[in-house]
C-alpha cells in the first residue's frame, strides 16, 4: 500500500528527471541536491504526525518492534502502544513479517531521523467508528462475556471491552449467576458511551425486560383467575414456592401448598418440580401472580363430615395458640378452636399456660358447622373436676380454701383445680362485712364449711360464719359451765350428827342441773 504508492513516486520521480533535454545540462553547483536527498524530502513530507499507514514488522526489541513503513529509518512500536485495555485481542503480540496498520505519534527529521508508530490508538478508532456506524442502525449490539468483575461483567463489544453493571445483567429484582455468561453471547443494549474517556457502558436487563414486557401482556390476555396453568418450581422459601410460568413467576403461599396446616414447604415441592396450579389472584399493576396447589386437590373438610360428629374424642396437634384460645387439627387439613373458656376448669391468663404448640391432644367435639368450615373443641371437657364430687365433698364439712376472687357480694374460693364455690358477704363473719376485701384478701388460705352443694348447676355455698358461729356457741357454753361450777364451789355444805349423813359438791351441783 504505502510502501507501493512510494516506490511507485520514486519510479515517477526518476522518469521525469530522465526525459531529453533542449540544452546542455548546467554544471552543478555546490548545493545542488542530488535525486536521492529530494526523494527523501518527498517521502518524510508525506510521513507526518497521525497519518495512519501500513508497515511490516521487520524485528523485535526488548521495549518493542520496528516497523517498516517506507520512512528513511524503520518506526518503533513501543509495547505499550501495540494494544490498551478496551481492544479485545486474539494475540498479544505481532509475529515478524507481519503487516500492521500504525499511526505515526511522533516524527524526527535530521541525522537523528525518529519515528514512533501506535497500532492500538488507530485500532481503537477504527473499532469505535464501526460501533458509530452500528449504533446509527441499531443501538441492540450482541456481545460475548469475557470475564467477572467487580460490580459487573465484561463483553467483547465489536472488539472493544465493554462493562455490563451487575444490577443490568438481569431483570430488575432477579438474580443471575455471571459466570454463566462468561463465554456465551447475549443481546446488549449500549447505554453510555464515551470515546474520549474509552468508555463503554451497555445493559442487558433493558431487553429483557422489552422482552419481557412482550410476553408479559400476552400472558395477561390469555391466563384468568381460576385458570389452571402448568409451571416450574424456581424457589422454595419459608413462607411458600415461587413457580415459573415463563414471563412471570406465581408465589404459592403455605397456606394454599397443603390443606395440612403448618407443612414446610420443602416437604411439598423441590426445586425444578414440575406442577399444575390453580390461579387465584392477579395484581397486573404490581406484576404479581398468586397460586393455590391444594385447591387442585380434594377438600378435606368433605370427607371430615362423615369422620366427626359431636360428642366425639378425638386426638390432634395443637396448630397456633392464640390469646383467644387454640387451633387444634383434628385431620389433615382439618382445624377446630378450643376457645380460652374451653382450656381449663380454672382462670388462665393466656392459652399457654394450659398447652404449646406442636403439642398433642386429645379433645372433645363441641359444635360442627360444615358451612363455615369451623369445628368447637373442648379439652377441659375432658378433665370435668366436677364429676363424682359429693364423693369428695359432702355438706356440713369443714375445708380448706383458697380466695381467688374478690367481688360486691362475696368471695369465690377454689376448692381444687376447677372447683370453686361462693362464700357470700353475708356468710364471711359473725359481725356485719361492707366488703369482702375488708377482711379476705385474693390468695388468702381459710377454713369454710360447705352449707349447699348442686353438681349439676355447678354450684357450691360455703360460710366462714357458720364455723365461727359454731366456735362462738360452743365458747359460750363452756363458760356457762365453769360458773356454775364455780357458784356450786362457793355454796356451804350441811351435815347432821344424827343420820351421820355428808354431802359432796357432786350432789349439789347434780340436783342443781336437773
Amino acid at each position: 500500500m504505502l510502501m507501493d504508492e512510494n516506490k511507485q513516486n520514486k519510479e515517477n520521480f526518476e522518469m521525469s528527471n530522465n526525459k531529453p533535454q533542449d540544452t546542455q545540462a548546467p554544471k552543478p553547483q555546490e548545493n545542488e541536491e542530488t535525486m536521492e536527498n529530494i526523494f527523501e524530502q518527498y517521502i518524510a513530507d508525506d510521513i507526518r504526525r497521525g497519518k495512519v499507514v501500513e508497515g511490516v514488522i521487520v524485528d523485535a526489541t526488548d521495549g518493542g518492534w520496528l516497523v517498516d513503513v517506507g520512512f528513511k529509518v524503520e518506526g518503533f512500536l513501543p509495547k505499550n502502544e501495540w494494544s490498551q485495555g478496551i481492544l479485545v485481542e486474539e494475540k498479544e503480540t505481532p509475529q515478524k513479517g507481519e503487516t500492521v496498520t500504525v499511526k505515526v505519534v511522533s516524527i524526527k527529521h535530521g541525522e537523528e531521523s525518529q519515528l514512533i508508530v501506535s497500532r492500538w490508538r488507530c485500532e481503537f478508532d477504527r473499532r469505535w467508528n464501526e460501533l458509530e456506524k452500528h449504533l446509527e442502525q441499531s443501538d441492540i449490539v450482541t456481545v460475548k462475556g469475557l470475564r467477572k468483575v467487580k460490580g459487573g461483567l465484561i463483553v467483547d463489544c465489536l472488539g472493544l471491552e465493554g462493562f455490563i453493571p451487575i444490577s443490568h445483567t438481569s431483570e430488575e429484582g432477579k438474580s443471575v449467576n455471571l459466570s454463566k455468561l462468561v463465554g456465551g453471547t447475549f443481546d446488549a443494549k449500549v447505554i453510555e458511551k464515551d470515546r474520549r474517556k474509552r468508555r463503554l457502558v451497555l445493559s442487558r436487563r433493558v431487553i429483557l425486560e422489552e422482552e419481557r414486557s412482550k410476553l408479559l401482556d400476552e400472558f395477561y390476555g390469555k391466563v384468568s383467575e381460576g385458570d389452571v396453568v402448568e409451571g416450574t418450581v424456581s424457589t422454595v422459601t419459608s413462607f411458600g414456592a415461587f413457580v415459573d410460568l415463563g414471563p412471570i413467576e406465581g408465589l404459592i403461599h403455605n397456606s394454599e401448598l397443603s390443606w395440612q396446616k403448618n407443612v414446610n414447604p420443602r416437604d411439598v415441592v423441590s426445586k425444578g418440580d414440575k406442577v399444575s396450579v390453580k390461579v387465584i389472584g392477579i395484581d397486573r399493576e404490581k406484576n404479581k401472580i398468586s397460586l393455590s396447589l391444594k385447591q387442585l386437590q380434594p377438600d378435606p373438610w368433605e370427607s371430615a363430615k362423615e369422620k366427626l360428629s359431636v360428642g366425639d374424642i378425638v386426638k390432634g396437634t395443637v396448630t397456633n395458640v392464640m390469646d383467644f384460645g387454640v387451633f387444634v387439627e383434628v385431620l389433615p387439613g382439618v382445624e377446630g378452636l378450643i376457645h380460652i373458656g374451653d382450656l381449663s376448669w380454672h382462670r388462665i391468663k393466656h392459652p399457654k399456660e394450659v398447652v404449646k404448640k406442636g403439642q398433642t391432644i386429645e379433645v372433645q367435639v363441641l359444635s360442627l358447622d360444615w358451612e363455615n368450615k369451623r369445628i368447637g373443641l373442648g379439652l377441659k371437657q375432658l378433665h370435668d373436676p366436677w364429676k363424682n364430687i359429693e364423693e369428695r365433698y359432702q355438706v356440713n364439712q369443714d375445708y380448706p380454701v383458697k380466695v381467688v376472687r374478690l367481688t360486691d357480694f362475696g368471695a369465690f374460693v377454689e376448692l381444687e383445680q376447677g372447683v370453686e364455690g361462693l362464700i357470700h358477704v353475708s356468710q364471711i363473719a359473725r359481725k356485719r362485712v361492707e366488703k369482702p376485701s375488708d377482711v379476705l384478701s385474693i390468695g388468702q388460705e381459710v377454713q369454710a364449711r360447705l352449707v349447699d352443694m348442686r353438681p349439676q348447676e355447678r354450684r357450691i355455698r360455703l360460710s366462714i360464719a357458720a364455723i365461727e358461729e359454731e366456735k362462738y356457741r360452743k365458747q359460750r357454753e363452756e363458760e356457762k359451765k365453769q360458773r356454775m361450777a364455780e357458784q356450786a364451789k362457793s355454796k356451804p355444805q350441811f351435815a347432821s350428827d344424827e343420820d351421820n349423813v355428808s354431802v359432796t359438791i357432786g350432789d349439789i351441783l347434780g340436783d342443781f342441773l336437773k
